[in-house]
């Protein structure tokens, strides 16, 4: 059945309707036009609330968030005694063999005590439960002392990729793995589980589409997750398009997958191969993202590689012969230049397959023009701006500094799209507008370099159009316009016309995916 909807105030418009049958767009128009077309149909009167394209969170870990949603959330706590608290509370519900779980704490916010959480303050909780917490950017885990006898490690224990403080309790980069290992892997229907939750969480902040990483997830292999996705996208259970970012651990993993037919571009509407996923470095604010000299506040390290240059380069090679295009988690300089070298053995003029490279943070000028000239995907994620403003200074020279977080230049020369890393930041595409438009830090005050702050179309366009083409979904989502699927979010207010502090004030009140109502307040 036709719907029209009426009384819009749509973005970039001055159609107030928009006719809808079969899950797209078929006539955008004025009132009367659009209700002489729907004849019998639904009419919905949205009394002028403000209607964009639906938002598209370019990077993110779609699963991952919903499991995150699982556990006991931490990133409101302010102190190492806030998160004692918190996992106190939650030992009282336990049954014997649980895992004590807690995510999204970050250290460098706490306003009270020392900034750091330790291993003595989780084995006050319990000596004898499994506790585990991941830092709010997923690079990081603090455990506690059952988990360090569980997984074999003591004072002496060493990993390639990784780093241990035993004395601590921290894990880091790939000496996470133990751990994760020891936790044991998700079946098919707990990863639904993960995949619904977050599917949810998503559409209630007005997002329709997401560039995802979730195969190592819990899993050992692509197949399980793979599996659960496709089956749910044939199902029609999938309330939020998925563009499947592929990580694996090995280069034989990636050849299989490959092998059995998978490569970009492959699925259906709701969920399809994306590219490959690797990771290079870690987190600015863990110290592991891997800079080209050492950090300004620790001059013993310049961060962790987690992936030596020659396995990059042989996975990039691999999925290039399928014409499946790389995008690589690389926040120190030190990791893009790794990238970049790999990349320039296999980009063709103008980028066709669609490289790209996530969070685009701690850049030289060279690297910025570097990805300029090769048309990377640049993602980014502006979200981060509420807690990096105050360390970037912190962790990096003046001039480095200056530089980095390189977003306006790379929005206005090569394709960039805006998303949230969630659980890393949660995916609220309201605030991210903000921070994108502002660059200042409501957490602590902090500026970041102004002059590449975006205007409130252009970071909205990073949420929409720019996600699209990323995804090579541009003739399909990201606009309203005729024969483009029905995705949209609606609003309370009309964020391109308020006071910039309003964005926040803003209330997603309807999200539609394929003309179906998928969130309504």
């Amino acid at each position: 059945m036709a719907k029209a909807y009426i009384n819009a105030r749509i973005w970039r418009s001055d159609a107030e309707a928009f006719l809808i049958e079969d899950h797209r767009f078929v006539q955008i128009g004025d009132n009367r036009s659009i209700l002489e077309a729907v004849k019998d149909g639904e009419v919905i009167d949205l009394k002028g609330a403000f209607v964009t394209p639906g938002f598209i969170d370019s990077h993110m870990h779609l699963a991952y968030y919903g499991y995150y949603l699982s556990t006991v959330p931490l990133g409101g706590c302010m102190s190492a005694a806030e998160i004692v608290q918190a996992l106190n509370a939650k030992k009282e519900e336990m049954v014997p063999g649980q895992v004590l779980q807690g995510m999204g704490y970050n250290e460098s916010a706490f306003t009270s005590g020392p900034k750091a959480i330790t291993r003595a303050d989780l084995d006050s909780v319990s000596a004898e439960i499994p506790i585990v917490l991941t830092r709010h950017c997923g690079h990081i885990a603090c455990v506690n002392t059952k988990v360090l006898e569980m997984c074999g490690i003591d004072a002496v224990t060493s990993i390639e990729g990784g780093e241990i403080d035993y004395e601590n309790g921290l894990l880091k980069e790939n000496a996470m793995r133990p751990m994760l290992d020891t936790l044991g892997h998700a079946n098919a229907a707990e990863f639904e589980e993960y995949i619904v939750k977050g599917m949810q969480a998503l559409n209630a902040y007005g997002i329709t589409s997401c560039g995802s990483d979730d195969f190592l997830l819990r899993s050992d292999s692509y197949r399980m997750p793979l599996d659960v996705f496709l089956r749910l996208s044939y199902q029609g259970r999938m309330t939020v398009r998925v563009n499947e970012q592929c990580e694996f651990r090995t280069p034989e993993d990636l050849a299989s997958f490959l092998d059995e037919g998978y490569t970009t571009g492959v699925g259906n509407e709701y969920f399809s191969i994306g590219p490959l996923k690797i990771i290079a470095d870690g987190s600015l604010g863990g110290r592991t993202a891997k800079m080209s000299e050492p950090y300004a506040d620790d001059p013993a390290t310049t961060g962790t590689v987690d992936i030596d240059e020659e396995k990059m380069d042989i996975m990039v090679g691999l999925a290039n012969r399928y014409n499946m295009p790389a995008i690589t988690h690389a926040i120190g300089d030190g990791a893009v230049d790794q990238v970049l070298r790999v990349y320039r053995k296999y980009l063709l003029p103008g980028n066709p397959l669609g490289y790209g490279l996530v969070h685009c943070q701690i850049m030289r000028q060279d690297q910025t023009q570097e990805a300029i000239d090769s048309w990377l995907n640049c993602y980014i994620q502006s979200l981060f701006v509420d807690s990096d403003a105050a360390i970037l200074k912190e962790r990096v020279k003046p001039e480095l500094a200056e530089t980095s977080y390189p977003w306006k230049t790379l929005y206005e020369n090569t394709n960039t799209s805006n998303g949230s890393d969630a659980p890393v930041e949660i995916p609220d595409a309201l605030r991210g507008i903000y921070f994108a438009v502002t660059r200042t830090s409501l957490m602590s005050g902090d500026l970041m370099n102004q002059a590449e702050c975006l205007t409130v179309d252009q970071a909205l366009e990073s949420y929409t159009e720019k996600g699209a083409k990323a995804f090579g979904m541009d003739d399909a989502i990201g606009r309203i316009a005729e024969d483009y699927y029905a995705d949209f979010t609606v609003m309370d207010t009309d964020i391109t016309q308020c006071p910039v502090e309003d964005i926040l004030k803003a209330k997603i009140i309807r999200t539609v995916v394929g003309g179906e109502d998928v969130y309504c307040a």
